[in-house]
């Protein structure tokens, strides 16, 4: 078995189109099927390139296929980075709807005491006065 039938595994294993894979690794469109359906060699360039993208996937057993498809460790490691990233993501969702949360809060705060300040303006009015506009100095 040749390496681009072994890539082919791979992308069927994890359900990856071969456009998108073109596409990742930035080779032109209908590569991969022409070297596939070919058995094709594949350059070394190529390789880095796959795996710079797809680094849980054990190039050894691309080359040779010998060991495992999956590189355990460095699968674990990309698994535990984008648990990461997806709580980091949730946790930032969650902040700004709370920042969202606070500003409205002093908005309605800033509200309460321009209420409270008139309420207590017209407590501290004499009883019986009201309250008159001062003629402007144009008017006299």
């Amino acid at each position: 078995m040749k390496p681009i039938e072994r890539i082919s595994m791979y992308l069927q294993f994890r359900n990856i189109s071969p456009h998108s894979f073109e596409r990742k690794i930035k080779l032109s469109n209908g590569y991969y099927a022409k070297q596939l359906r070919n058995k094709g060699s594949v350059g070394s360039d190529i390789l880095i390139k796959i795996h710079e993208h797809y680094s849980e996937l054990n190039m050894l057993w691309v080359l040779t296929g010998e060991g495992n498809m999956i590189d355990e460790s460095r699968a674990n490691s990309i698994m535990q980075a984008e648990e990461f990233t997806f709580k980091y993501e949730v946790e930032n969702i969650k902040l700004q709807n709370l920042q969202e949360d606070v500003a409205q809060l002093n908005t309605a705060l800033k509200d309460k005491e321009k209420i409270i300040s008139l309420y207590e303006f017209m407590l501290n009015q004499p009883s019986g006065s009201t309250i008159t506009q001062q003629p402007s100095p144009n008017s006299l």
